[in-house]
């Protein structure tokens, strides 16, 4: 398999810890790139900068420099395979990695890296959409604001998505680079000590580009080249009308290189709400172990990989409601599903029942 610096960016863009905010973001999107690495005065990594980060502030003063909202990430050689990265990515919920020798920063790798790769897989790329997309497609209209474009991509953790019409119909695609120049005010104008968010509320479809789509039974591999073509980090999968039917993302087509690399282990990976107490963690986890165990009981069934993306919702004078969209990547299939519930653990196993259901409906056992 092709190893982690064969396939790398090695021609990098850097910022010191002491850079600020303004100079990030000016970087990220003169240069279309999502991730920046941080190296001190030595050259030694010391840690990431991604938009994720920075949008989760509404406001940032000017003179904040980049070291106080930077990322300690895992890192990767060199030598390393595609299948590692990939693997490190999914069960980290990292997006790029720092490639280091010696201390010393010497590339970066990113799930765009991996996934213009694919072509040398063909194991992967041979496949056809309808096998790897993630069903009911997460989207926004033309006419929403570019805040709850944002707001929807951090829900599904990408960093692009389809817009439809109002007939649901797809009509273009948008990503978080023109998102950027819009929600944030140009350099020229950071004058007053800090920038922020535009008062004016543009519209989607006043930065939408070309729709990414293709149809079910095109290949991957054909996928990536129209995601790569776009600077996408999806491509919608549509029927006959152009309403979108599924999603296939970076994430996806990672999961699908860690096939049968995982060394029996299933990569459980948790994004969205964060929980101070960590023993939420280790009874979520506990939850999807069990319920794991109990699907690798079917044949051609074993879990890879499952993802879980957890959304707060605040309910005026009640409690916290969890809403829960899941993916389980299996030896032989994909399955998604959706939970809600008052109570995190209730929301999981109730996510993690679907799933055994669904497996049932699939496979008889061994």
């Amino acid at each position: 398999m092709v190893s982690v610096g064969e396939i790398m960016t090695k021609n990098l863009i850097t910022l010191s810890t002491e850079d600020l905010i303004s100079t990030a973001i000016a970087k990220m999107s003169d240069n279309k790139i999502h991730h920046i690495p941080l190296v001190d005065d030595k050259g030694a990594y010391v840690g990431m900068l991604d938009y994720n980060l920075l949008y989760k502030r509404e406001s940032i003063p000017v003179t904040t420099k980049v070291k106080t909202v930077m990322e300690r990430t895992a890192s990767i050689s060199a030598d390393a395979s595609v299948a590692d990265a990939a693997r490190l990515m999914l069960d980290s919920g990292l997006k790029a990695l720092p490639v280091i020798e010696k201390n010393k920063l010497k590339g970066i790798i990113t799930t765009t890296d991996i996934v213009h790769s694919v072509d040398s897989m063909p194991e992967v790329a041979n496949q056809l959409a309808s096998d790897i997309m993630s069903g009911e497609p997460i989207t926004v209209s033309e006419d929403d604001d570019l805040d709850e474009a944002l707001r929807k991509m951090r829900e599904i953790d990408e960093t692009s998505i389809p817009v439809v019409n109002e007939s649901g119909k797809i009509t273009g695609m948008v990503n978080i680079n023109d998102i950027s120049k819009e929600l944030w005010r140009g350099r020229g104008r950071m004058r007053q000590g800090e920038y922020f968010r535009n008062k004016a509320k543009p519209l989607v479809k006043d930065v939408m580009v070309s729709p990414v789509a293709i149809e079910v039974n095109k290949k991957i591999s054909y996928c990536m080249s129209k995601m790569a073509g776009a600077d996408s980090s999806i491509c919608a999968v549509v029927n006959e009308d152009m309403i979108p039917e599924g999603i296939i993302s970076h994430s996806d087509i990672l999961g699908e290189i860690v096939k049968g690399t995982t060394g029996g282990t299933v990569l459980v990976n948790l994004s969205g709400a964060r929980f101070d107490d960590p023993e939420v963690y280790d009874k979520i986890y506990s939850i999807i172990e069990k319920s794991a165990k109990s699907i690798a009981k079917f044949k051609r069934m074993k879990p890879v990989l499952i993802t879980v993306h957890i959304e707060e919702y605040n309910q005026q004078g009640r409690e916290i409601k969890y809403s829960i969209r899941g993916k389980m990547v299996t030896e032989s299939k994909t399955f998604f599903s959706r939970a809600w519930d008052w109570n995190i653990f209730r929301a999981v196993k109730e996510l993690m029942e679907q799933f055994e259901l669904m497996v049932k409906k699939n496979k008889p056992y061994k």
